[in-house]
């Protein structure tokens, strides 16, 4: 099927200009790819890894992601986003659900040095489990980074996207390497949640509008994080006026670690 291509235009900020900050540019990308089901209900992963292709990005944060569950057909989306995209791979599993996994997962540009996943509290009856994957990446000239995808509680009631911020603060506080918390936090930018996050982290998707529906947005779930705040600075962001591929648009951030 032949799909549209994407035309995106990245704006720097005013003011600021590279030459003057010496330190590594990464593209980050974060998309909930609905575990590869378009907007027309047709199981489409070739439409994911289009936006993908057509974005470039460094490293990519996906949740509902399927491994070899029956809805998909047995098939394993990350192998295969990672065969069409030429990119790393890791999968974080957050549960067992219909004949195989479901969770987040992560692909890089980067070679891997280390991969984990953290199980995040999930107390209430309506509940389900909860993950973020967590790599580390060898950047150019060797320097170290962790990226990490998450997908938060759904429920109308914010209690266990509460306790999975605290439990995320409190793992990635415990030294200074840098990060990027980037994924479907399914919260919006006033709630307790976002706030939560953002004593520790600096929010790279502030300035961006609504991810949620793809079609016409009104809710802004999704969300790409800095960490330690002093070791970053903005180049740009978009919100991807991408309609099909998923029920949620990607939201893409150019990232300056100094």
């Amino acid at each position: 099927m032949q799909r549209p291509i994407i035309f995106m235009m990245m704006v720097l900020l005013p003011g600021f200009a590279l030459a003057q900050i010496q330190g590594q540019v990464i593209k980050v990308l974060s998309y909930n790819i609905h575990h590869g089901e378009n907007t027309r209900g047709e199981q489409d992963i070739s439409g994911i890894a289009t936006v993908i292709l057509a974005t470039n990005p460094d490293l990519v944060a996906l949740q509902e992601v399927d491994s070899c569950t029956n809805r998909v057909k047995k098939s394993n989306l990350l192998k295969e986003l990672a065969a069409q995209t030429g990119m790393y791979v890791y999968f974080g599993k957050a549960m067992s659900h219909d004949g195989g996994s479901y969770g987040n997962g992560i692909l890089s540009r980067y070679p891997i040095e280390q991969m984990y996943t953290i199980p995040l509290p999930a107390k209430s009856e309506k509940g389900e489990p909860r993950c973020a994957a967590v790599v580390r990446v060898k950047l150019p000239g060797d320097s170290l980074l962790r990226f990490a995808s998450t997908h938060l509680d759904h429920q109308e009631d914010p209690a266990d996207r509460i306790a999975q911020t605290s439990q995320l603060l409190k793992h990635f506080s415990r030294d200074s390497m840098p990060l990027i918390l980037a994924g479907d936090l399914n919260a919006e930018p006033a709630s307790k949640e976002i706030n939560t996050l953002k004593s520790l982290f600096a929010d790279a998707s502030e300035q961006l509008g609504a991810t949620w529906p793809s079609d016409t947005p009104t809710h802004k779930l999704d969300y790409i994080m800095l960490y330690p705040k002093s070791r970053w600075s903005m180049v740009n962001s978009l919100v991807l006026q991408e309609t099909v591929a998923s029920d949620h648009r990607p939201v893409i951030c150019e990232l300056l670690l100094k």
